[in-house]
């Protein structure tokens, strides 16, 4: 595991508790949507986090310390998978769209 991977963690921890947000498990898995797209997996390593004790006194390197101490959160971690990600170069001139892949219209999916 890479080790930006639990001091991002830690620090989105640390600004929902300054922040002033409950420490909820919907209020962990809402900032964990930012940076994973897997829902199942967000929805699991909220409720290990919300195990973690860790209080407004901490700082971010204190709570990424906690963080790493879990193997259950290192195990959901390290089993998250990089985003795919496509890259279109494309060239427009004119009016009308600009599609680089799917285009959604009236809530219906259209390929190119």
């Amino acid at each position: 595991m890479e080790p930006i991977t639990t001091a991002i963690l830690a620090r989105g921890i640390y600004d929902l508790i300054q922040t002033g947000v409950s420490w909820s498990k919907g209020a962990i898995e809402e900032k964990l949507r930012t940076f994973i797209s897997d829902e199942i997996k967000s929805a699991k390593l909220a409720e290990e986090l919300q195990n973690l004790e860790v209080d407004e006194d901490m700082s971010a390197k204190a709570i990424e310390k906690k963080i790493v101490l879990q193997p259950k959160i290192i195990d959901i971690l390290q089993s998250i998978k990089p985003e795919e990600t496509t890259l279109i170069n494309q060239t427009h001139t004119g009016s009308g769209d600009n599609v680089g892949r799917d285009k959604i219209v009236n809530q219906k999916k259209l390929k190119d």
